[in-house]
């Protein structure tokens, strides 16, 4: 088997532009404020886009084209011949055995996007990529390669699946599969001889003995690569793939185990898109938003969709679970043509996304689909979860299942048949209090779970208890409020057979906002993936004693920030609040003691403090049972007078197409953050291309690319190295400011 990659060189419309894949020609669009739905999307318009390319000469053997992660949906055409359409970002294979001829042939991707499409941004283009898989006579079947690891004793196995096609003749061959640890050194090889008939098609399984086997935790991803090789005489074809040695079970009692481990798994929901690249995914860009998010306290991740290969390989690498919904819907979507995207039935979208998926360790639950109605039984949606749960359980039988549901408001159909008869309800939640008297939830969900292994509630916290003594269901908060993040914490840790909690938005995302709002406001980390007061409030409620975090009510939002800069409030009262695990606070403005306050469980670890503002460093000192374990500070920055620049990393490999993140930060002279500071700042890249420049605020009106100003003191860029570039110098300047640069070394 052989993989032609099929990403460079791609001509965009009629103009003669040229783009490597994967692309989202949709980012770095004009918005329009007055589009229908814009709120879902950023405000994007509808757009249509083709992309085009020549496919190389293929011999006689068969041909399959895989795309990865669409943006948007679209129709994909070889020789001007339609041979199939994109829906979503699983990988897609359309066979084009006997469709090449001749020496030229073509490709083109007829795409569209429209914010009536999903409740979230979706671009416009290819996320992952493209590529034309060929096979001989005697090869594997493209993606069957499958790798479960099983201990017995002191002995670790890697149980190596793979399909095998012969199209010719009566053959013998040797099924060789070696396994290589992480310095690519062989770790287990096991040899099969193996005589296929001719014209056949066969499953075989070889079990390979591990030496020195080390398991996949999120302390140390240690991965392990397997290569099967077919060995015959004129004939050699190869397959590989990436694992990791992870024991899963489910104890009905106590929950998630991992590694003989009881694990409790608190994470959020992360989008594919970002703020600075949009719909892209790319490697080095998913390192720094997960490393950013397990720096925050989290230990996983809920994915909608099957994400890319890059983002697959980025959970393995940083050490991050996954729980990932292979859909964002079923019939019925959230936006009006979002349920367009189940337009098959769903089995076979399901079974190439269980395919992509199986062998990430990472990937630790699969869900059937994003907060679906149709576990209120609406267009047969019980008999439809069953059928998906059989197609996952038949790809990939080592991970449970679950399907996510939230309290619907009950249609008059459903109240007349649960014997609810008024005729007239002032309010959705007048239907839904009428239903809860006759626990209308419990009726109607009750067919969805009974073949998944674990029930997604989504904002039900409260009926954790009761689901429990009712149907001792294993339950997982698949979808959380952050507003209530001590709740859900507490009933999640306080019930056994709850093994995980995910709130709605970990990370701000483009669209999903309010009126006017390009982007969500309410993630644990902003956009450009700064912590938000909510995230350190979220990593005491985890247990981690040495932090805490002072914020400041601010008097015309109400919103707490950590900020110390009121200068409109001089002597007034203000507020200020401190998280911390502690449960006595001390609080000082320039060594003067303000006061004490209980914290602790019993004040939800918040301790408030009503002062008047005068500038200053005010020092909050945390103490548990008498002794201190954290402090924290703020300080009343002067004016803005600097740019500082940082990266996480400065070294990027241009085989991965890694891109180069620079962190801005406004500060004043002693180098504190100005966040009320209202500066435009320009880029300038040498080396390289910018390939976005944002900030956190979710109503930015920006009118250059190479232009951005800060919101609350910061911005982001995104830089691409040249061809040939073997350096990339960042230069960041703004009026007023010293400026400063920044170099990101480039290696092949």
């Amino acid at each position: 088997m052989k993989s032609v990659d099929l990403n460079a060189n791609w001509k965009i419309g009629s103009d003669g532009g040229i783009c490597d894949m994967p692309h989202d020609a949709l980012i770095g669009s004009a918005r329009d404020y007055s589009c229908a739905f814009g709120e879902l999307n950023g405000y994007f318009p509808a757009m249509r886009e083709t992309f085009a390319r020549e496919l190389p000469t293929v011999g006689d053997g068969d041909a399959s084209l895989v795309v990865s992660g669409a943006c948007g949906y679209g129709d994909v055409y070889v020789n001007d011949r339609k041979i199939g359409s994109l829906r979503g970002y699983a990988p897609t294979v359309f066979d084009m055995t006997g469709l090449l001829c001749g020496a030229r042939n073509t490709l083109r991707l007829d795409m569209t996007s429209s914010p009536e499409m999903s409740d979230k941004y979706v671009g416009l283009g290819i996320a992952g990529g493209v590529s034309l898989i060929t096979t001989d006579a005697l090869d594997f079947v493209y993606g069957t390669l499958f790798v479960k690891t099983a201990t017995a004793g002191d002995k670790t196995y890697a149980d190596v699946t793979v399909t095998v096609k012969n199209r010719g003749d009566a053959v013998k061959f040797v099924l060789d599969c070696t396994a290589s640890n992480a310095h690519g050194k062989r770790a287990g090889k096991k040899q099969r001889k193996i005589f296929m008939r001719a014209d056949t098609e066969k499953t075989f399984t070889v079990r390979v003995r591990l030496n020195r086997a080390y398991e996949w935790t999120t302390s140390d991803p240690y991965m392990y690569t397997m290569t099967a090789k077919i060995i015959c005489d004129g004939c050699e074809s190869e397959a590989a793939t990436r694992f990791g040695i992870v024991k899963r079970a489910l104890n009905p009692v106590r929950g998630l185990y991992l590694n003989n481990k009881n694990v409790l798994l608190f994470g959020g929901y992360v989008s594919h898109a970002d703020a600075v690249i949009g719909g892209v995914g790319n490697y080095s860009n998913d390192v720094r938003r997960l490393s950013a998010l397990k720096a925050a306290g989290f230990n996983a991740v809920r994915l909608v969709g099957c994400p890319t290969e890059a983002t697959l390989d980025a959970l393995d690498d940083t050490g991050m679970y996954a729980y990932i919904d292979l859909f964002p819907c079923l019939c019925e979507g959230k936006a009006p043509l979002d349920g367009h995207i189940f337009f098959d039935g769903g089995e076979v979208a399901a079974r190439q996304s269980v395919i992509a998926l199986r062998n990430h360790p990472s990937v630790v639950m699969y869900g059937v689909a994003d907060d679906v109605p149709e576990c209120y039984g609406r267009h047969d949606g019980h008999a439809l979860i069953a059928r998906l749960v059989d197609v996952i359980k038949e790809t990939d039988d080592t991970r449970p299942v679950t399907v996510s549901v939230r309290e619907q408001v009950p249609t008059a159909r459903e109240l007349e048949d649960a014997g609810i008869r008024r005729q007239h309800f002032d309010s959705d939640a007048a239907k839904i209090n009428a239903a809860r008297e006759k626990d209308l939830f419990d009726t109607l969900t009750a067919g969805a779970f009974d073949k998944t292994d674990v029930c997604g509630l989504n904002y039900l916290y409260p009926i954790y208890s009761t689901q429990n003594v009712k149907y001792g269901r294993l339950i997982v908060g698949s979808r959380t409020s952050s507003e209530r993040a001590f709740e859900s914490y507490d009933e999640t840790e306080k019930n056994m057979r709850v093994i995980g909690d995910f709130c709605d938005c970990a990370i701000d995302y483009p669209g999903g906002g309010k009126l006017n709002q390009i982007a969500t406001a309410f993630g644990d980390l902003d956009a450009i993936c700064d912590p938000t007061p909510r995230s350190e409030y979220k990593r005491i409620l985890l247990g981690e004693r040495g932090v805490s975090c002072i914020t400041v009510v601010d008097p015309d939002t109400e919103e707490a920030v950590p900020a110390w800069n009121w200068p409109r409030y001089l002597g007034q009262t203000v507020t200020v609040k401190v998280y911390t695990a502690g449960d006595v606070v001390a609080l000082y403005l320039d060594d003067r003691l303000i006061g004490r306050k209980l914290a602790g469980k019993i004040n939800k670890h918040t301790a408030t403090f009503n002062t008047e503002y005068y500038p200053g460093k005010l020092t909050a000192i945390s103490y548990f049972k008498g002794v201190e374990c954290s402090r924290a500070s703020l300080e009343t920055a002067s004016s803005p007078k600097l740019v500082k620049l940082s990266a996480t990393e400065k070294n990027l490999r241009a085989s991965r197409g890694d891109l180069g993140f620079v962190h801005i930060d406004v500060c004043d002279r002693e180098g504190r953050l100005v966040r009320h500071a209202m500066r435009q700042l320009t880029a300038t890249v040498t080396g390289g291309t910018l390939v976005g420049f944002t900030n956190a605020d979710p109503l930015l009106r920006k009118p250059e690319p190479d232009v951005c100003p800060v919101y609350n003191g910061s911005a982001l860029l995104a830089v691409k190295p040249d061809d040939d570039a073997d350096r990339v110098i960042v230069k960041v300047s703004g009026d007023g400011l010293l400026a400063a640069k920044l170099t990101f070394k480039v290696k092949e």
